[in-house]
């Protein structure tokens, strides 16, 4: 069974668990803290600077 996320976007039935699992790979995205992936919390505005910087990072490779 392939896991998938609910969100606001018509096709969100689509959005699957290895598209997480690539950017996580990358160093892109990081769990909150004792393996925990933590889906329902929000982003703070320090997280999405994070991410930007190392999906800029990423694109220079």
């Amino acid at each position: 069974m392939q896991a998938t996320v609910t969100t606001s976007f018509a096709d969100d039935k689509d959005i699957l668990a290895w598209a997480v699992t690539a950017m996580n790979k990358l160093g892109i995205i990081e769990g909150k803290g004792a393996k925990q992936f933590a889906p329902e919390n929000k982003a703070t505005g320090a997280d999405a600077v994070i991410i930007l910087l190392k999906m800029l990072v990423q694109k220079k490779k």
